[in-house]
C-alpha cells in the first residue's frame, strides 16, 4: 500500500474514533445532561443527517472543481470544532447547532475519502482500495466507543465530549500530511467542467438508484437503533453508561470483523446472498431488539444488526463503485451517500412520531419494516453487476 493510501486510512480511522467515542452515549448525555425530552432526542440527533443531506451534493460539485484534498483537511476541522461544540453546550438547541456543523462535516469527509479510495489507485486496485478504506473505517468505528468505555467510568460525559475533541485533532494532523504527500488522481477528468445538471443528467442514466434506495432503507434502522437503543438500554434496563457504550463497542467490533474479511474476499465481494443476509440480519435484529424484555434479548437484536453494519455499507458501495465510470465517481458517490443521510434523518424522527402513539419498544420494532421492505430490491441488484 502506498503512502497516501496509508494516509488517507489513518485519516479514516482517526476522524472516525473520534466521534464515535460519544456517538453510542451522545442520546443520553442529551436526555441526562441537558435535560432534552426523548422526541427531543430524536429530532437533534438527526440534525446531523439533515445537514449532511442538504451539503453532500453541492459540496460534491465544489470539491470536483478545486483542490479535494485541502476540502477534506476542511471537513475534518468541522468535525473538531462540532465536538469542542458538544462539549461546552449548555442546553440541547445549543448542542443541536453543533449536530448540524457535524452534519456538514460528515457530508465532506467520508463522501471525499470514500471517492479518493479509488481515485488515488489505478482503476484495477479500485475494488482493493475501497475495501481497505471500509475496513480503517470500520476498526474506528469499534475503537472509539472502547475508548468511551475506559473514560466513561474514570470521567463525566461531558469531559468525555471534550477528550473526542482533543483526540480529533489528530484526524487533523493526520489529513495535512496526506495532503502534503501530493497523489495523483486517477486522470483529470475528475475535473470536468460540465455544468450540474449535464453531469446529473449523465449520472442519474446509470443504475445507481435501486442500491442507492436500499441503502437508504438499510440506513433508517440504523438511525433509530443508534439514537433509541441507547435510551432503551437506560430507560427499561438501567444498564450503566459504560455498559451501554461497550455493548456498542462490541457491535461495531462486529462491524470491523466482516468488514476486514470481505477486505480479504475481494472476489466474492459482490456475492448478492450476502446482501441478502444483511438486510434480513437487519430487520430480525431491530425487531428484537424493539421488542425486547430482557438484556440478552435487546443485546442479541443489536448484535443482528451489527451483521447488517458490517456488510451492508461495502456492498453496496462496490456496487456503486461497478457501475459509475471514474468521471461521475465524486458526485455518484455524493448521491448514493445522502440516502446514508436521509435514512439516518427519517428513522429517529419516525420514532420520534411514534413515540405520541406507542411506546418506545413498539416504536423501535416498527422500523423493522424499513429493512424488510429493502429484500424486495436486492434481486433487481443481479441485472447490475451480472
Amino acid at each position: 500500500m502506498s503512502s497516501p493510501e496509508k494516509l488517507l486510512d489513518s485519516t479514516t480511522f482517526l476522524l472516525t474514533v473520534s466521534f464515535q467515542l460519544v456517538t453510542p452515549i451522545l442520546p443520553v448525555y442529551l436526555h441526562e445532561v441537558l435535560k432534552a425530552s426523548k422526541q427531543e432526542v430524536g429530532v437533534i440527533i438527526s440534525l446531523a443527517a439533515i445537514a449532511s443531506a442538504l451539503s453532500r451534493t453541492p459540496s460534491s460539485f465544489w470539491s470536483m472543481r478545486r483542490n479535494t484534498i485541502r476540502i477534506l483537511v476542511f471537513g475534518v476541522t468541522l468535525n473538531s470544532i462540532a465536538l469542542f461544540g458538544y462539549a461546552v453546550s449548555i442546553n440541547p438547541w445549543m448542542l443541536a447547532l453543533f449536530r448540524i456543523l457535524h452534519g456538514v462535516s460528515f457530508a465532506l469527509n467520508y463522501t471525499l475519502m470514500l471517492s479518493l479510495a479509488s481515485l488515488i489507485v489505478r482503476p484495477d486496485r479500485a475494488h482493493s482500495s475501497i475495501t481497505a478504506y471500509t475496513s480503517s473505517l470500520a476498526m474506528g468505528l469499534w475503537i472509539g466507543p472502547a475508548i468511551g468505555v475506559m473514560l466513561s467510568s474514570m470521567i463525566s460525559l461531558r469531559l468525555l465530549m471534550l477528550s473526542a475533541a482533543l483526540i480529533s485533532l489528530t484526524a487533523i494532523a493526520s489529513g495535512i500530511l496526506f495532503l502534503r504527500t501530493k497523489p495523483e488522481l486517477w486522470g483529470e477528468i475528475y475535473y470536468s467542467k460540465a455544468g450540474i445538471i449535464e453531469t446529473l443528467e449523465s449520472l442519474l442514466r446509470k443504475p445507481i438508484m435501486i442500491p442507492t434506495l436500499i441503502y437508504l432503507l438499510y440506513s433508517m434502522v440504523i438511525g433509530a437503533l443508534l439514537a433509541y437503543g441507547p435510551l432503551k438500554a437506560k430507560i427499561y434496563f438501567g444498564i450503566p453508561d459504560y455498559l451501554i457504550i461497550l455493548i456498542f463497542t462490541i457491535y461495531y467490533l462486529i462491524v470491523f470483523i466482516l468488514r476486514t474479511i470481505l477486505s480479504r474476499s475481494a472476489h466474492a465481494i459482490l456475492n448478492v446472498r450476502l446482501l441478502y443476509l444483511a438486510l434480513s440480519s437487519c430487520a430480525i435484529g431491530v425487531l428484537m431488539a424493539g421488542l425486547s424484555q430482557s438484556v440478552p434479548f435487546f443485546v442479541i437484536g443489536v448484535y443482528l444488526v451489527a451483521i447488517a453494519h458490517g456488510l451492508t455499507f461495502p456492498l453496496t458501495a462496490l456496487i456503486v463503485a461497478h457501475i459509475i465510470p471514474a468521471s461521475l465517481r465524486i458526485i455518484g458517490n455524493a448521491l448514493y451517500l445522502t440516502s446514508w443521510d436521509i435514512g439516518n434523518l427519517l428513522g429517529p424522527v419516525l420514532v420520534a412520531l411514534l413515540l405520541s402513539l406507542t411506546n418506545l419498544s413498539t416504536a423501535l420494532a416498527l422500523i423493522s419494516l424499513s429493512a424488510a421492505s429493502a429484500l424486495f430490491l436486492v434481486g433487481k441488484i443481479i441485472r447490475l453487476i451480472g
